[in-house]
């Protein structure tokens, strides 16, 4: 049983960065491989994310438990990584990235078995579920309507880098974000789901589109979100009180739903934003925002996309430019996620 750093793996962490679900580069370092051998004591079951823990000696041979994070259950089963696999007594090797700030925390993509057996977090091909991508694991039925179950397609987007919108904020949310410690405050550890912006860019996991009566319903697997869309209503009930997701009204423009949303309670934009030269920090939004979605659905590449729009008077002295994603048709099935709340010791704080 061993502890070894590694080095010239960082083309492996690549999916890592693009599938975890909070932030990975705050919490880990790409740069700092390591591999870790040892005995699992015991197996965290849990979402939004699952810890492996593993007792195993440190470089001067001194035993000690290390505890590894990767994606949440519901993405590993899927990806062929089972809770039996992982009982207790088990012998494996972790291969990942160290920790940040504690040196015996790692997130782990890769896990080797006695047999030599190795299975990555992210599926065979590492680059996790691909039914949404150009290569599909499953055949799945041509659509002919945005209503059914997706995949968001992987778009190397980042989780936290740059955010250009913190050079546009007022002294109020100067203000909010000083306030915000993403290492304490991040509403993941509280399984909140941030913001409708974080939801659609969960990945790895499904979400579908469904009509109920005259309403369109947005289910996500990602914190069990469920959003109603209120069909052609002129205006919010007077007595709608803010909410994280806040309350969406919406109205066909030819095949484009438009869903207009108002009524949010202040929080987060984005958990983490990495600058160079700046500590990370967060970019949080007032109880003044709302925004506008567009889906349409193309039948020539069988997608949906999505544009998004936000708009924070109070916080932002502009809009935000508009975001877009696409997502592909999926088989994959709405698991409940069971979100379970992180404590101190899993949330890597500062020490």
């Amino acid at each position: 049983m061993r502890r070894i750093l590694v080095v010239g793996l960082s083309g492996m962490m690549l999916s890592a960065n693009v599938c975890a679900h909070h932030s990975f580069a705050p919490h880990y370092d790409a740069s700092k491989q390591v591999s870790i051998s040892g005995k699992i004591t015991e197996f965290e079951r849990r979402n939004p994310h699952a810890y492996l823990h593993v007792l195993a000696p440190d470089g001067d041979g001194v035993m000690h438990e290390y505890v590894c994070e990767s994606h949440g259950v519901t993405q590993l089963e899927r990806n062929g990584i089972s809770t039996e696999m992982l009982a207790p007594g088990t012998l494996v090797t972790l291969t990942g990235s160290q920790a940040r700030r504690d040196p015996y925390r790692c997130f782990f993509n890769l896990v080797t078995f006695a047999d030599g057996t190795t299975l990555n977090v992210n599926g065979p091909d590492g680059r996790g579920p691909t039914e949404a991508g150009s290569v599909a694991r499953i055949a799945v039925p041509l659509r002919d309507s945005m209503f059914g179950s997706w995949l968001l397609v992987p778009a190397n987007r980042s989780t936290s880098g740059p955010q250009p919108m913190l050079d546009f904020l007022t002294p109020a949310g100067e203000a909010a974000t000083a306030t915000y410690d993403p290492f304490t405050d991040d509403p993941t550890f509280r399984c909140e789901p941030v913001g409708i912006r974080r939801v659609w860019f969960a990945p790895g996991t499904p979400m579908a589109i469904e009509q109920r009566g005259d309403d369109i319903v947005l289910r996500h697997e990602w914190m069990d979100v469920a959003r109603t869309i209120h069909m052609n209503q002129a205006a919010v009930p007077d007595d709608t009180p803010p909410s994280v997701l806040g309350y969406s009204r919406g109205h066909y423009e030819g095949d484009t739903l438009v869903i207009e949303t108002s009524h949010y309670s202040a929080g987060v934009m984005s958990q983490y934003v990495e600058q160079p030269g700046k500590p990370t920090r967060g970019m949080l939004h007032s109880a003044a925002l709302t925004s506008v979605e567009r889906l349409r659905f193309n039948p020539d590449s069988q997608r949906v996309e999505l544009t998004m729009e936000f708009s924070d008077p109070e916080y932002f002295t502009r809009d935000f430019p508009a975001a877009r994603a696409e997502y592909g048709a999926t088989t994959m099935v709405i698991k409940p996620f069971g979100c379970r709340p992180e404590n101190a010791d899993h949330s890597l704080r500062n020490p």
